[in-house]
């Protein structure tokens, strides 16, 4: 019988941004904390940008949408804090570079547009072995039972470099490995212009899938903690209000009225 992540008392919750766990798996997380587990939300992308000037098409346009001001990160840490102390969980940010601030030797911008982020790694982008360093030392210290992994739905190139090193690093580590629907990506509506799919997704991943299972989880508790990161809301959503019902409609179960489920995919090398 395939493992369950009700069964683990130490998980390891992998975000490639400060919000993605909350926004894909936050009802899981939160169940996993009052079932009495130890869980841990690590953010790997939470580092300042490298240097003052830098800029491009696709920071200016995330910095305006943001509000946060030219140096924004140090504002979505704490929204990342409250957010996860929100879900009872416990926060840990890895400090490398988001993708639109990495750069090539001449400190040109990899990933300069939108699009660029989400048309898959340059062969100039060098963070793998940073990650893979990141994931083993994080596995090493808090020592997980099972971790929680993107699935990549959306091509995002973070969530596409977070899923592939955490792939390359559990093998003979005695860990579960669980690969969740990145949200909102799989509503099927993100990105604009070339959305994606759960089911796109599953059938570019290196990762061995079995059956998914479905967790019924608090969506309040979801909500609530999503609401903390006040600045990404714009980037993604008209509003609050329409993050609720594009949440609570993707959620729904097919079963009994008020039944909100997330959905992971059990997963090995």
């Amino acid at each position: 019988m395939p493992p369950r992540i009700a069964e683990s008392r130490r998980l390891l919750a992998i975000s490639p941004h400060l919000d993605d766990v909350a926004l894909s798996v936050g009802g899981i997380v939160a169940r996993t904390v009052a079932s009495g587990a130890d869980v841990f939300v690590a953010t790997v992308f939470t580092a300042d940008a490298p240097h003052p000037a830098m800029s491009s098409p696709v920071i200016e346009e995330l910095n305006k949408l943001w509000n946060l001001g030219p140096h924004p990160m140090a504002s979505r840490r704490r929204e990342d804090v409250a957010a996860v102390n929100a879900l009872g969980a416990r926060t840990i940010h890895g400090g490398l570079p988001d993708a639109i601030y990495r750069t090539d030797r001449d400190r040109n911008c990899l990933y300069p547009t939108r699009t660029g982020v989400f048309s898959g790694p340059s062969r100039e982008d060098d963070i793998i072995p940073a990650l893979n360093k990141l994931f083993a030392g994080w596995i090493a210290d808090f020592r997980p039972d099972a971790i929680l992994c993107p699935l990549a739905v959306g091509r995002h190139v973070d969530h596409i470099l977070t899923s592939e090193s955490v792939r390359t690093t559990v093998p003979g580590r005695n860990l579960n490995v669980f690969l969740y629907e990145d949200f909102p990506y799989s509503t099927g509506l993100f990105p604009p212009g070339f959305p994606d799919s759960v089911e796109a997704a599953l059938r570019r991943t290196s990762w061995t899938v079995t059956d998914p299972q479905t967790v019924s989880v608090d969506v309040s508790a979801k909500v609530d903690a999503i609401l903390k990161y006040d600045s990404q809301i714009n980037e993604l959503f008209a509003n609050a209000a329409e993050l609720q019902v594009i949440l609570k409609r993707t959620m729904a179960s097919a079963g009994a009225e008020g039944d909100f489920r997330e959905t992971i995919w059990p997963a090995g090398t």
